[in-house]
């Protein structure tokens, strides 16, 4: 269960991990209207002006929870948008609160990882910031400019190296069927995936995160509209499984330290392991899934 306070504008989302986060909201909305996601339609992106009326939030949750919060998750879409003096700002002053507090956490966009210089990133990582959850949905510059992305797989690589020279821990989303059922087109777009999370390795041997999603076309989306028109056909659950095979297929074997996980509502499959180290045991398992309909999970318990 999640720690809240007020000031945070419904509908409200947070990475699973972030289950038991404390919630404060220092955006609102997304800065990106992404094709496929309807999760801040109803929100204008704005970024709240007042930094004492956050701090303000922050204490009052360290009066109401105590000593209990161990995990901070920077609303909304892309808290990481702020300024980085802002940022590293309320991030000590979380630690100052929450005397307990071992992550602070928020949702980002490659490009404003890159618009902030490497001193303004490690400034932030001492404060106490941690991680950033990055939606990088598919490895294909095409798909991306198609969905509205507003980034590239170049711009995505080089964002990453950035985190982890800062020492910020990187967790990268991607978005299963994104490419459509097309099957040629959906192998190719697997391996550049793939690709691309073998760019993002870091140099070092820490600790990052791949999690794949996979794609609901919901009301009000543009994708909803295209698929409404013909112009987009949605993949099957078998496509789907074939797609994260190929993803797992063709990373590297000598990526370190890759927690990788399915462990997402909306998946078929929970995986959840190392991925250099498991990839034999995720591909039987996918495979299996593929074969048997009765191994994946049924729809009516797949949701976003």
């Amino acid at each position: 269960m999640n720690f809240v306070v007020g000031n945070l504008v419904e509908p409200v989302f947070k990475p699973p991990s972030e289950w038991d986060a404390l919630l404060i909201a220092i955006t609102n909305g997304c800065t990106r209207q992404c094709t496929f996601c309807s999760m801040y339609r109803s929100k204008q992106f704005s970024m709240r002006k007042d930094i004492e009326e956050i701090k303000m939030d922050i204490k009052r949750a360290g009066a109401f929870y105590g000593n209990r919060v161990r995990k901070v998750f920077f609303e909304d879409g892309n808290a990481f948008a702020v300024k980085p003096e802002i940022l590293t700002e309320l991030t000590e002053y979380c630690y100052k609160i929450h005397l307990n507090l071992e992550k602070v956490s928020s949702y980002a966009h490659a490009k404003d990882i890159l618009k902030k210089t490497d001193e303004d990133l490690k400034k932030i990582a001492d404060a106490g910031f941690t991680m950033v959850y990055v939606g990088i949905e598919i490895g294909d510059d095409e798909v991306l400019k198609a969905c509205k992305k507003g980034t590239t797989q170049d711009e995505i690589a080089l964002a990453a190296q950035k985190c982890y020279k800062a020492g910020i821990a990187w967790s990268g989303i991607f978005l299963l069927g994104l490419a459509g059922n097309d099957p040629e087109k959906s192998r190719q777009h697997s391996i550049e995936s793939a690709e691309l999370i073998n760019r993002m390795a870091p140099q070092t041997p820490i600790e990052w995160y791949i999690s794949p999603l996979t794609l609901s076309i919901t009301p009000g989306t543009d994708l909803w509209a295209q698929k409404s028109r013909g112009e987009f056909q949605p993949c099957s659950a078998t496509q789907i499984l074939e797609e994260l095979y190929t993803m797992i297929e063709y990373t590297s074997d000598d990526l370190q330290k890759c927690i990788f996980n399915t462990n997402h509502a909306s998946n078929y499959l929970s995986l959840k392991g190392e991925l250099s180290k498991d990839k034999i045991l995720f591909l039987k398992i996918i495979e299996a899934g593929i074969k048997d309909p009765n191994v994946r999970r049924p729809d009516y318990l797949r949701s976003l």
